[in-house]
């Protein structure tokens, strides 16, 4: 009879989901699409006029049960790591209402780039923005801003409370923007967390790291 017994339960444990022998886990999710037009060509004032316009648009509606699916007992979380920005914290509140408290963190705030001033340039939106996040990260220009090396030291402090919160509670879930999750998970792979979902930085995308 014991080794009925030994046996089933041997069964039992082989054939359980591999989730419930998982270590710690860290999800990192983008902020929803925003709600902006692309203004297509323009010079540096409507690059800055685009830049101020989307950190204060609202977000698309989206079905948070698709995004939620993709995050482990999701449903055990009480808490969520989250930037200040408007994108952001809407994001969080259309997935979780009001089922969790959100931690607001300056340090998930988007890694913020200043505009280089191009005077008498029309160019396309997206090479405004990929200008100036170049001289930002590559050349450490960075004006009255934050630099890209002080940025990335915060968040490195930073990691060291959501891996805590991971490791005391078995999950951490952050939402942020595509720069700061990308930022993260460079950190935490340094750290010898592993991917287990892997979704890229497009909007909605959820990164799963485990350790």
């Amino acid at each position: 009879m014991r080794i009925k017994l030994l046996l089933s339960g041997i069964f039992i444990l082989f054939f359980l989901s591999d989730d419930l022998f998982a270590g710690s886990k860290i999800y990192l999710i983008r902020h929803a699409s925003v709600q902006i037009e692309n203004p297509g060509w323009c010079n540096v004032e409507g690059a800055l006029s685009y830049k101020e316009e989307y950190n204060t648009s609202q977000i698309y509606a989206f079905d948070a049960e698709v995004v939620l699916n993709r995050i482990s007992y999701h449903e055990t979380c009480d808490t969520v790591f989250c930037s200040p920005q408007l994108r952001a914290v809407q994001t969080a509140n259309q997935l979780f209402n009001d089922d969790v408290i959100l931690k607001i963190d300056e340090n998930l705030r988007e890694l913020d780039y200043p505009i280089i001033l191009l005077p008498l340039v029309k160019l396309p939106i997206r090479a405004w923005l990929v200008i100036s996040r170049f001289s930002w990260t590559v050349l450490n220009r960075h004006n009255e801003k934050p630099s890209y090396n002080q940025r990335k030291t915060n968040l490195k402090e930073f990691s060291k409370e959501l891996v805590a919160h991971a490791e005391e509670n078995g999950i951490s879930i952050v939402i942020a923007h595509g720069m700061v999750n990308l930022e993260l998970i460079r950190i935490l792979k340094k750290q010898g967390w592993k991917f287990e979902q892997k979704e890229g930085l497009s909007n909605l995308a959820v990164n799963c790291l485990v350790k």
